[in-house]
């Protein structure tokens, strides 16, 4: 019994994460490459590049590719980034 009420709490928390995050299909855990953010993000791939060089956006650079979760891919956009806007 005592196993089954650990499942349960294992798959509320995993359902509350996905709901706080606007859960549309999509792990907000799941690791994306440069080409995946560019594709799903609109973004062209030069300007992706160059948030991937970003220190505030927290890619994995111990992986090739470079990965970044697409939670914080959300989180990096939700804030300004002015030097990114180009000329």
């Amino acid at each position: 019994m005592e196993e089954l009420i650990k499942k349960l709490i294992e798959e509320t928390e995993k359902t509350n994460k996905l709901l706080q995050w606007g859960y549309k299909g999509k792990d907000p855990d799941e690791l994306l490459t440069i080409e995946q953010v560019s594709e799903e993000f609109k973004i062209g791939p030069n300007k992706t590049r160059e948030m991937f060089n970003d220190k505030a956006l927290p890619v994995q650079t111990y992986t090739k590719p470079f990965k970044v979760k697409r939670m914080a891919v959300v989180n990096y956009m939700d804030t300004r980034h002015d030097y990114l806007k180009g000329g």
